[in-house]
């Protein structure tokens, strides 16, 4: 891994770390000693926030497809254009050799690993590339056969059933909170304070 990248995410776990012990030592405290003001900083922050606006404007139809025969020639001709060059570039253009060299350098992978992403990202961009020519050339001279391909792909998918999960309120974590108010202010503190203890003396190293 790019030393870089690998000292950023560690950094981004010890701040992330810190701010929640301290944050579960407030909320203990708060629970042991001020649990009314608590229970108001809880019903303010309690908003049922519904999923049903998101999905609504999810649930527009755009549809591209007379606009896209109308103007066939154009984005046919475009389509081809692209897939010829992509061909082009990855088969004659790109130099192997010097790329994974690249790679190796600039994200510190071994060569093998950088061999086998290239020949992935190579391969997948010259079956993408005859796949768009295949479609091009329909598009441009028989743009009925790609009626039935279009009826078989253009299947209307909707999110109110994926969705409706979470627009079903769960309170048991609240409820349980508030049946067992001492002891879970008194394990927040002392769970706080321990991985708080630990990250200041492995800091401190």
């Amino acid at each position: 891994m790019n030393p870089l990248f690998q000292s950023w995410l560690v950094q981004s776990a010890v701040i992330f770390l810190l701010i929640g012990s301290i944050a579960g030592m407030v909320v203990g405290a708060l629970l042991l000693f001020r649990r009314e003001r608590l229970r108001n900083i809880s019903t303010l922050l309690d908003r049922w926030i519904s999923t049903r606006r998101l999905d609504r404007a999810l649930e527009h139809r755009i549809t591209l497809d007379p606009w896209f025969y109308r103007h066939r020639q154009v984005t046919g001709t475009l389509i081809l254009a692209g897939a010829l060059f992509i061909l082009y570039f990855f088969g004659v253009q790109l130099d192997r050799a010097q790329t994974v060299a690249g790679l190796a350098k600039r994200f510190a992978y071994p060569l093998p690993l950088a061999e086998a992403l290239l020949d992935a990202m190579v391969l997948s961009a010259l079956l993408g590339a005859l796949c768009a020519i295949v479609a091009s050339l329909f598009i441009l001279f028989r743009p009925s056969m790609m009626r039935g391909f279009e009826e078989g792909a253009n299947q209307w998918l909707s999110l109110r059933k994926t969705l409706k999960p979470l627009e079903i309120p769960r309170d048991g974590l609240e409820l349980y909170v508030e049946r067992h108010v001492r002891q879970v202010g008194v394990f927040l503190m002392l769970g706080g304070l321990y991985t708080l203890v630990l990250l200041l003396a492995w800091l401190g190293r």
